[in-house]
């Protein structure tokens, strides 16, 4: 089962698709994503980038794990790396997305940012904008130094999100515990298909099964077992309902021995069968 990361979701970079430029940085206005084919087919994707997305007109929605946000001008929306999204095909939106490769950032940049991938940046959009503005336009920038230019700019337009989460006001416990918890739900993206296992992730991170428990209750308000039964369930939802794989492969690739057991656990979470949900999935598509 470690070969196979993702199982639910694409891996692609629609924006890499749509500009054939190399660099660490890409840009794409939201109309051009948006007439993508997975785009329209509802598809679930991962991408191993920052993407900031900055709507400039109209009101939308955006799905980020299996949360809808409402986008809009004002705000930017952030998807990490590693973090599953969905562009809402009738969505009136539009603006900007910004595709960032890792490097361009501190590694430890985010790791205790708010949740939340939406961010209200107040006063500060229209920094935000000018910088997006400079990386969309690169002719307003020195030929000579327009690349080191455009990383100099990412890097802050970066920064500028991390810190819209005022997170100097935090005690200092509430830090460290969200940055555990970060740890812990990056850990988990890569291993949930090897174990369920709250002492593993712990051991991961190097903490203790009582200390990962109390951070993850406070930062997410639930324990770290229903966070990691939660990430499996999605896991399963993806799969039937964009695949055709039988639900004995999937029961079994995502850890259990028995497909019973399976459908006791999905049910329990998802509240309906693995069949019925898959059924559901599809009468839904049809009527659309």
């Amino acid at each position: 089962m470690a070969g196979l990361p993702f199982l639910d979701v694409v891996d692609i970079d629609l924006i890499a698709e749509l500009r054939d430029v190399a660099g660490p940085i890409h840009c794409a206005q939201v109309k051009d994503i948006r007439a993508h084919d997975l785009v329209q087919a509802n598809t679930n994707m991962r991408v191993g980038r920052h993407l900031v997305i900055m709507p400039t007109a109209g009101v939308g929605r955006h799905v980020v794990e299996m949360t809808d946000y409402v986008v809009e001008p004002g705000s930017v929306l952030h998807i990490e790396p590693g973090r599953a999204h969905r562009w809402v095909p009738e969505a009136t939106f539009d603006g900007w997305v910004i595709a960032i490769d890792q490097h361009v950032c501190p590694l430890d940049l985010f790791d205790v940012n708010g949740l939340s991938p939406l961010v209200a940046l107040g006063a500060s959009i229209d920094v935000a904008h000018a910088l997006i503005v400079s990386l969309t336009k690169p002719n307003v920038l020195p030929a000579g130094a327009q690349q080191r230019l455009r990383l100099s700019i990412a890097s802050v337009l970066l920064e500028l999100i991390a810190g819209a989460s005022d997170r100097t006001m935090l005690p200092t416990d509430a830090v460290a515990e969200q940055k555990l918890v970060g740890d812990f739900r990056r850990e988990l993206e890569f291993h949930y298909l090897s174990t369920r296992s709250v002492g593993d992730y712990a051991k991961l991170i190097g903490c203790s099964t009582k200390t990962l428990t109390r951070a993850t209750k406070r930062v997410l308000g639930q324990t770290p077992k229903e966070t990691i039964d939660l990430r499996v369930a999605y896991a399963a939802c993806r799969l039937l309902s964009n695949t055709d794989i039988s639900v004995a492969w999937i029961a079994n690739n995502l850890g259990f021995s028995e497909q019973s057991n399976f459908a006791k656990f999905f049910s329990r979470l998802v509240g309906t069968t693995p069949a019925a949900y898959r059924n559901d999935c599809r009468s839904e598509t049809i009527a659309n």
